[in-house]
């Protein structure tokens, strides 16, 4: 009994360590940036897949997610295919883990969103890990990807989401003199607790990172624009 038990176990551990990519997951959209908050965890024996449809009406749909190893193995660059309803102009797969650019499918078939450099983590309120936060968003033209440390109740929490790219620049300004930034602008809603770190960044995804490692790349951030309030 032990040992089949030992063995139904290692099996479930083997298909967690060898679990597929993460990807862009979509049906039917006329513009893939309308899903590259929308991502899906494939199965070890997948890959990421993007498919390019020229439908009745002469539209181009797009559909995203995951496709068997076997399948992608039978598709060439030039693949074209027949739908019920259009003609697959183009299918193809990648099995790369996303990248600051987003899952490796939000580029296949000579596509790629524009909003993948706004899309960041963001949850409401404090989180104990990061990972628990999977919820992405879209930030606003005139904001970027913020993260930050609280200590909450003597256990150290996390908070992430998005914020005014005026305000990031004055968390710079006032990291010398260690002075309270007044915040006009909006807050991620719950965030409470003592300050141990704030950090801005711009890339997909990529206040899920380090709040100290993003800090200090931030000089970097804001290098070719004036420091301004």
């Amino acid at each position: 009994m032990e040992t089949a038990l030992s063995f139904v176990v290692s099996l479930s551990l083997l298909g967690i360590i060898h679990a597929g990519p993460i990807c862009m997951r979509c049906i039917n959209v006329a513009d893939i940036s309308n899903c590259v908050t929308n991502t899906i965890q494939c199965g070890y024996n997948e890959q990421c897949y993007l498919e390019s449809v020229l439908n009745e009406d002469l539209r181009i749909t797009y559909n995203a997610g995951c496709q068997s190893n076997t399948v992608c193995s039978t598709l060439a660059p030039t693949y074209v295919g027949y739908k019920k309803r259009g003609l697959v102009n183009c299918a193809a797969c990648c099995n790369e883990a996303p990248g600051k650019d987003g899952p490796c499918n939000a580029h296949l078939c000579g596509v790629s969103p524009g909003d993948l450099q706004k899309t960041c983590v963001v949850c409401d309120g404090v989180h104990s890990d990061v990972a628990q936060c999977t919820t992405t968003a879209v930030c606003p033209p005139n904001e970027l990807c913020f993260s930050g440390i609280r200590i909450a109740q003597s256990a150290i929490r996390y908070v992430v989401g998005c914020y005014e790219e005026r305000v990031c620049k004055a968390m710079l300004d006032n990291d010398n003199t260690n002075s309270i930034i007044q915040r006009s602008g909006r807050i991620i809603h719950g965030d409470h607790g003592i300050n141990i770190c704030d950090a801005c960044c711009k890339g997909y995804r990529c206040n899920a990172a380090d709040c100290f490692t993003l800090k200090k790349n931030m000089t970097a951030l804001f290098d070719s624009a004036p420091r301004t309030v």
